[in-house]
């Protein structure tokens, strides 16, 4: 049995949450990658450095979906792509 929708309220409400989480994970990741980046060119290069750099990218990655996610839920538009139809994609 599928959950009911969320009222508008709340799922505006739960948008705009998931919009600044994600906002405030990328920026963030985009310090540490700044960190990251500024400590590689500088030669001060540790061992884990290349992957925790390749980590907190992979972590921007994930913030931008969850922003994207969010604008998703705010604008309520839940349309799927229907493979029966006429149309081009």
């Amino acid at each position: 049995m599928a959950t009911p929708p969320l009222p508008p309220a709340t799922q505006r409400l739960v948008g705009l949450l998931l919009i600044l989480c994600g906002a405030l994970l990328g920026m963030g990741l985009l310090m540490k990658v700044a960190i990251g980046v500024y400590s590689w060119n500088t030669g001060e290069v540790q061992n884990s450095s290349a992957a925790l750099l390749s980590i907190n990218l992979l972590g921007l990655l994930a913030s931008g979906l969850l922003m994207r996610w969010g604008l998703r839920i705010r604008r309520g538009t839940a349309t799927f792509r229907d493979p029966n139809a006429d149309g081009i994609l």
